[in-house]
């Protein structure tokens, strides 16, 4: 295990970042699931979160599919089935991440250190990376590629719920954030909306 995030960095910094907690006005999510149009949105984990939220942004309109393990599709898990019965395209690490602009990571805990560090060598220059929550990034420490965006929307509901209100025309609580040190083009900020909204 690494690092806790805030250990790491000087107390004030830690301080700083800490303070930036706010509620959002449904304002600043006006422009919908926009920044995300025309990418390519690649999920790693289709349990029930990442299966819930693929298809709350495919509805939205957004280019979706799902990276898995090659022993995943081979042994056709259940992974695999939530995917294809749900009509999305399936592939490998190798075929989908290096062509993704956004690489959500929905892979359960204990998962994360090993798929991100898979799935992040893949990853092209200037792509970025989603987490559904912070916990590998801030009590595991895991640094990320400074060429990645990495942003967090983590809906505060079961996958089935997220899906459910979505198709409602409502939604679940979000957090969202954007890693500040992993914001390089500064696009960061607008993917996560982006992906509250869808």
């Amino acid at each position: 295990m690494g690092v806790n995030y805030f250990n790491s960095i000087p107390w004030r910094e830690a301080r700083l970042q800490l303070g930036h907690c706010r509620s959002m006005a449904k304002e600043e999510f006006a422009d919908g699931v926009n920044a995300l149009k025309g990418k390519k949105i690649v999920i790693v984990g289709c349990g029930a979160q990442g299966l819930n939220q693929g298809l709350c942004l495919r509805d939205s309109g957004l280019d979706v599919s799902y990276a898995l393990r090659e022993a995943a599709i081979k042994e056709k898990r259940q992974s695999w089935k939530n995917a294809t019965e749900n009509g999305f395209k399936v592939g490998t690490y190798d075929e989908l991440i290096p062509t993704a602009d956004l690489v959500g990571n929905l892979t359960p805990d204990k998962q994360h250190t090993a798929v991100i560090t898979e799935v992040m060598k893949r990853m092209k220059k200037g792509s970025a990376l989603w987490y559904s929550h912070g916990f590998n990034m801030i009590e595991e420490g895991m640094q990320i590629r400074p060429d990645i965006t990495v942003v967090m929307c983590a809906p505060k509901g079961p996958g089935t719920e997220v899906w459910h209100e979505f198709q409602r025309g409502f939604g679940v609580p979000d957090l969202i954030a954007v890693h500040p040190v992993n914001d390089p083009e500064g696009k960061g900020w607008a993917y996560a909306k982006a992906l509250a909204v869808g």
